[in-house]
């Protein structure tokens, strides 16, 4: 009998511990719209922020550009977009930002 209540209590602390991390992580997830530039061979975003204003501008890598999933590092973050993450022709234009030729 003791061992069953040990057992179920360390469940209850792992499927506790489960739920923290697993809201932390989609708490941390960036919201919002980024703004990309284009220059000299390189991206760049800015975050718009709450009060509408732009956020610091940041260095933007394309990692992984698959038939409908995009990679991508804004920062020191990963961000992951799929088709219904943004609208459709802002997906294009992204694709054709993240595309390198002989790839």
């Amino acid at each position: 009998m003791s061992l069953q209540l040990l057992g179920a209590w360390v469940a209850g602390i792992a499927g506790a511990v489960f739920i923290v991390l697993l809201w932390r992580s989609a708490s941390v997830q960036p919201k919002g719209v980024l703004y990309l530039t284009e220059g000299e061979g390189t991206l760049s975003g800015r975050w718009r922020l709450a009060y509408g204003e732009l956020g610091e501008e940041l260095t933007v890598r394309c990692d992984y550009l698959g038939p409908w999933l995009i990679g991508l590092w804004v920062g020191p973050e990963r961000l992951w977009l799929w088709p219904d993450s943004l609208p459709r022709e802002s997906h294009r234009q992204l694709r054709r930002l993240c595309h390198r030729a002989g790839r």
